[in-house]
């Protein structure tokens, strides 16, 4: 059937219900992020109905993390009582993008079936786990019945070979396959990534299950090696995850091929995460605002490499430098091995854990005819701001690299 890994997971979740090619499955973990479950709030109070497992479930206030407007903050008290008069176990107040928080915690592992009231919550499938964002009503139903229906997708299988060079991250390789296939070409399919080697680090895995949704995909996963063990076993202290093996031969509808030492840095124009070039095509177009964070591109490896490229030097004269760490914990690992201070120093802003900028929420909304280079996920027309706006899509080197110069700059010439 060429259903993948993807596949095999959802018929081992199934509980014997079907209707035509949709299966009844039993879900592991729920992520809801503080505007989805608002959303939801009135329903579930109007049907009178118990969420179905309060331990399997995190809810994380992120994208208004602190409130900027009235609204927001009475939607986050809203939110909060909910999760006070339900008894709900994991809630995250201002702790880091629910993306990433939900890779760091203990809940998700190889195997599970993770449901997301957000698009990118295909993130958790570099843990080699099905993980995938479902529409408000959907999630409600799996809040009340821990249950949801899925039709086992068409699986795509990517063989990534080598290491990936100094001047290339996984937003790179991510950026390479939407060139390739366009907005759609992963349209309803899982996007399932081997990494032969073992080379391609958590975080870059992580980046890259993120975007597969930016193709169309309904979810993306890595299949679990010693990487994903090694990740698992050492977050937070919680090594009892790793509970779940894979010894079949996953069927795929097709096979793609990518050498991350083949490749040149790579650039998304606006307004299409799709419309991808090499670096070196756009270099030297004038950037009035860089942005290094989101649930893409905030993580540990991110602010690491670019306070490496930023140490000691200063960016460039009127150019704006945000950075965002994509959870506490990065954060504060970050500032302890001194990469917030070289990003302060260099003239960068840190901005609290949180979406933000990304969405254009706040801490760094465009003004018009403004040109931002972002490590983010989606640059669609007014993603950022004013409508007339342009943002890039980039790797954090690249990022780095640009903020130095202030135009579009290849990190090599940086390296």
């Amino acid at each position: 059937m060429g259903n993948g890994l993807t596949g095999d997971i959802i018929q081992a979740h199934a509980d014997g219900r079907k209707e035509g090619e949709y299966l009844s499955v039993r879900v592991d973990f729920v992520l809801l992020p503080d505007y989805a479950l608002a959303l939801l709030l009135t329903d579930l109070r109007e049907l009178r109905r118990d969420v179905w497992n309060r331990e399997k479930v995190l809810v994380a206030v992120d994208h208004f993390a602190p409130p900027s407007t009235v609204e927001r903050a009475n939607l986050v008290k809203r939110v909060l009582s909910f999760v006070k008069e339900e008894g709900i176990s994991h809630c995250s107040l201002y702790g880091g993008i629910c993306h990433q928080l939900l890779a760091e915690g203990p809940w998700v592992g190889p195997g599970m079936v993770v449901l997301g009231a957000d698009s990118h919550t295909t993130t958790a499938g570099a843990l080699g786990c099905l993980a995938t964002g479902l529409g408000s009503t959907d999630i409600l139903y799996t809040l009340i019945t821990g249950r949801t229906w899925l039709r086992p997708p068409e699986a795509v299988r990517v063989n990534l070979k080598g290491k990936l060079p100094p001047y290339l991250m996984g937003k790179d390789i991510a950026l390479e396959l939407l060139g390739r296939v366009g907005e759609s070409g992963f349209l309803s399919q899982a996007v399932e990534f081997y990494d032969l080697e073992g080379m391609i680090p958590m975080d870059d895995r992580l980046a890259l299950c993120n975007m597969v949704v930016e193709g169309g995909a309904k979810n993306g996963l890595f299949h679990p090696d010693d990487v994903t063990r090694g990740y698992i076993e050492g977050r937070n202290g919680h090594s009892g995850q790793w509970k779940w093996t894979f010894d079949g031969d996953p069927q795929y509808r097709g096979i793609m091929e990518v050498n991350p030492s083949s490749l040149n840095p790579q650039l998304a124009l606006p307004h299409s995460p799709s419309q991808v070039v090499d670096v070196e095509e756009a270099k030297g177009e004038v950037i009035h605002q860089v942005f290094i964070g989101s649930c893409t591109g905030g993580r540990f490896r991110d602010l690491e490499v670019a306070a490496a490229s930023l140490k000691g030097k200063k960016v460039a004269p009127g150019l704006r430098l945000l950075v965002t760490p994509a959870s506490v914990k990065i954060y504060q690992e970050a500032m302890e091995r001194g990469y917030i201070q070289a990003i302060v120093e260099a003239g960068g802003v840190v901005l609290n854990p949180s979406c933000g900028p990304c969405g254009g929420i706040d801490k760094g909304i465009l003004g018009a005819g403004e040109r931002c280079l972002s490590t983010s996920n989606r640059n669609y027309r007014g993603r950022m701001g004013d409508p007339s706006s342009m943002v890039y899509l980039a790797s954090p080197l690249t990022a780095a690299a640009t903020a130095l110069r202030g135009e579009i700059t290849d990190p090599r010439e940086l390296l």
